[in-house]
């Protein structure tokens, strides 16, 4: 796992050249895997995927970010895939479009704004767990994280357009006047368009605590939510979170940016006052460090290429696109267990150099073992890139 502190540069002068930058420097990373693996869209079987349980089979591979509650959902709901762990959520999403593997389970806000971003993605219709997305923050932190809680309940509650624009401190104003909450008028904008613009957020004129700033961890790399933009300034849901959240309780605060799976050592050991970066509260995390209440709705979902996408025609004429299914069963988060680590490649350090991290493969705990289905077409033996998984269970 990566814990270091990390500082990402810019590559132009605003957040729309910096995510196109990033999606140029993306396909890169697609043709570098394709050529080094030798397998690419072609490596594996694009068989087509009319349900959700057409991906629980041992010939299919669900990707997602390690140490992610969603991605282990999606583990919970598809028993019998092979699970890939990825270092960041970019890398999956290149490892899909590049076809090594089938399927992303991950929270939908960034499932929907990738699918939003690219047209070959399509985000499938049933979700496999309700994630709960907090803030997280020390435990001697508690009149802090009370305030948190309080900000959380007013930016989520409906007010009138004036009401937002002239109290609290212009923290709730939100971009568009048909708004009726400051929580509406930024999923809207982060999650449903393209390369939005972070709004004109002023930083307290008077702070409480001057020279002594918040210190708030924030993941760097994880679009919409949190990212860097052009100017190396972090941008994102989170970020303008934590903009408005300043504002609104009259403090200075600035960023220190960790990979998401420092962030948590780092709130537990009071390194920071709190932290955001689509933290994933859970029962056992929730017994060394604080959480807030959810301040975004996050169900976890399934994300395939709209090429193998063909849903089946429901009873009532609608297809599986038109008509939403149950929701699976979300897994108690307590029930949840870390998957066996199987395996990690390595990334080359020609590909480093597009972004794309090294990842691990890991596989559900043995129970009873099949014989493992054809792998992909070897890559030769100077290939500089193998992808690997071991034999994984039938499951129940």
């Amino acid at each position: 796992m990566r814990t270091q502190l990390i500082k990402l540069q810019g590559s132009g002068s605003s957040s729309r050249w910096s995510r196109r930058g990033f999606l140029f420097l993306t396909v890169l990373a697609i043709g570098f895997l394709a050529l080094s693996t030798g397998m690419g869209c072609k490596g594996r079987p694009a068989t087509p995927i009319h349900t959700l349980e057409d991906l629980n089979s041992p010939d299919m591979i669900v990707g997602g970010e390690t140490e992610t509650v969603s991605l282990r959902m999606g583990q919970e709901a598809l028993p019998k895939a092979k699970i890939a762990n990825f270092a960041t959520p970019n890398d999956a999403y290149a490892a899909l479009l590049a076809g090594r593997i089938d399927a992303i389970a991950y929270d939908r806000p960034p499932l929907d704004y990738a699918a939003t971003q690219n047209d070959k993605y399509v985000v499938l219709p049933w979700t496999v767990g309700e994630g709960h997305i907090a803030v997280g923050a020390p435990l001697d932190k508690r009149d802090l994280m009370d305030k948190i809680n309080e900000f959380i309940a007013l930016y989520r509650a409906e007010h009138t357009y004036e009401e937002m624009c002239n109290n609290w401190n212009g923290a709730l104003k939100p971009v568009n006047p048909e708004s009726k909450s400051c929580y509406q008028d930024m999923y809207d904008r982060w999650v449903n368009h393209i390369d939005p613009p972070m709004p004109d957020i002023p930083k307290p004129t008077n702070p409480t605590n001057p020279g002594k700033p918040l210190i708030v961890g924030n993941d760097p790399q994880n679009i919409p939510m949190s990212f860097v933009d052009g100017n190396d300034e972090m941008s994102g849901f989170d970020t303008e979170f934590v903009m408005r959240f300043a504002l609104w309780y009259n403090v200075e605060f600035e960023f220190k940016r960790l990979y998401y799976d420092a962030l948590f050592p780092a709130v537990e050991s009071g390194q920071l006052d709190f932290a955001v970066g689509n933290l994933d509260k859970t029962p056992e995390r929730a017994e060394t460090m604080l959480f807030s209440d959810d301040y975004i709705e996050c169900p976890a979902g399934i994300m395939i290429l709209k090429s193998r996408w063909q849903p089946l025609e429901s009873a009532d004429g609608q297809t599986g696109e038109q008509s939403k299914a149950t929701p699976q069963t979300e897994p108690a988060a307590d029930a949840l267990e870390t998957p066996t680590e199987v395996e990690a490649t390595t990334v080359p350090e020609d590909a480093a150099a597009t972004g794309v991290e090294a990842e691990t493969v890991d596989a559900p705990a043995e129970t009873e073992t099949q014989e493992e289905p054809a792998a992909p077409e070897a890559a030769g033996a100077d290939a500089d890139l193998e992808l690997k998984i071991d034999e994984v269970p039938e499951g129940e």
